[in-house]
């Protein structure tokens, strides 16, 4: 199938059953579903679980931001072989200088647009902001002093509020942007996840993320005590009882905290040129999972290497889109092909390659496409 006739078509549900025969046969039929692009490396938030500009972290990142030009052309390739969606993450992407810019190009192109941002900025930036479909917002605190501690000392939680609050009246009337806040949970911040889950039910926004933070070496401090760990196993069964628009999320949470082996086997992680040193004390596959993420989102980073199978996980630098296009790179490259491949035959997290995919957040969509793969095989459902 020639580039030119993967752009004409634009049934998703097409789209995405490609996917699914490229996951089968090894080679990429059509472009990924969605692509994460890390736009920028810069933030002003000191958020003290962060791998990168937490005041625990001592040798932090320079900035680095991706080209404008080359964005272009990684968003033109995108629309041309077939993706569906655009993810902007940083850093902080307001911080990238021509993000209101990149922002309207994807909506031009016709694609979906989810980006991350801690909307503590200017109110100024709002209309760009709504250019997206979804906006996810870290919000790991609910009070302006906790927020300071947990977000860094020149944050406001007022004005992140404000703008939150203008974002969603726009999206009582357009639809969209459609809200997601994200609560990273560590010891010094779990008691206020009852407040979070006040805040977000209380503003109806669209979607709740909680989720651990995987420590390095360096923010070991931070990690859960057992009367902490019980204490949130406490909120979370408590919040259970009540009629809760997030109960999906809670229960997630409710059966890691429940089989009382959150802390079992830690592995410390290495630091390498791809990620940190870190500490991953929950093994989410159960030691082995058959992964095929990597055919369905692609990840792009601020220097420009395209990331495989996901931003999480770099065993695979399939090339650079400052010196390649990324079609090019997408469908001509064994390494990254071979690397799916493997993924997809299944990965064994006692294995040092696949260490890191202990802590995997793409478990439910891995087992999803699984069962949709034995289906188009001809296998039981």
């Amino acid at each position: 199938m020639s580039i030119s006739t993967i752009s004409k078509i634009t049934d998703t549900g097409v789209r995405d059953a490609l996917r699914l025969r490229s996951a089968m046969t090894g080679k990429p039929l059509i472009g990924p579903k969605s692509v994460n692009i890390h736009i920028t490396s810069s933030c002003n938030y000191k958020c003290e679980f962060c791998w990168y500009f937490s005041p625990w972290v001592k040798d932090q990142p320079k900035r680095k931001i991706l080209d404008y030009k080359v964005l272009e052309g990684v968003l033109e390739d995108c629309q041309e072989i077939g993706v569906d969606e655009i993810n902007f993450e940083g850093g902080e992407v307001t911080l990238y200088p021509y993000w209101a810019d990149a922002f309207r190009k994807v909506k031009e192109l016709g694609m979906r647009l989810i980006a991350y941002s801690h909307l503590d900025c200017s109110p100024d930036h709002l209309p760009g902001l709504s250019y997206a479909d979804q906006l996810t917002v870290n919000f790991s605190a609910v009070t302006e002093e906790t927020f300071k501690r947990v977000h860094g000392k020149h944050v406001s939680m007022a004005r992140v509020l404000k703008n939150m609050d203008t974002l969603l009246a726009m999206r009582e009337k357009r639809g969209k942007p459609k809200i997601v806040l994200s609560f990273v949970v560590y010891d010094h911040n779990y008691q206020e996840l009852a407040g979070f889950l006040d805040l977000a039910q209380q503003r109806a926004v669209d979607r709740i993320v909680i989720r651990f933070f995987k420590p390095t070496e360096e923010m070991r401090d931070l990690f859960f005590s057992k009367e902490a760990l019980a204490s949130l196993g406490k909120t979370v069964d408590e919040a259970l009882q009540k009629p809760h628009a997030y109960s999906k999320e809670l229960k997630k949470l409710h059966d890691v905290l429940s089989k009382g082996k959150l802390f079992d086997d830690v592995v410390s992680m290495p630091h390498s040129p791809m990620h940190n040193d870190r500490l991953l004390f929950y093994d989410a596959t159960g030691g082995s999972i058959k992964c095929n993420v990597g055919w369905f989102y692609a990840n792009i980073d601020e220097k420009g290497r395209v990331v495989a199978p996901c931003d999480n996980v770099g065993v695979c630098v399939a090339g650079n889109v400052n010196e390649r296009r990324f079609k090019d790179i997408w469908f001509n490259n064994d390494f990254l092909h071979d690397t799916l491949k493997e993924a997809s035959q299944g990965i064994h997290t006692c294995n040092a390659k696949w260490k890191e995919c202990r802590y995997c957040s793409y478990v439910p969509i891995n087992k999803m496409l699984e069962e949709k793969i034995r289906r188009a095989e001809g296998g039981a459902p």
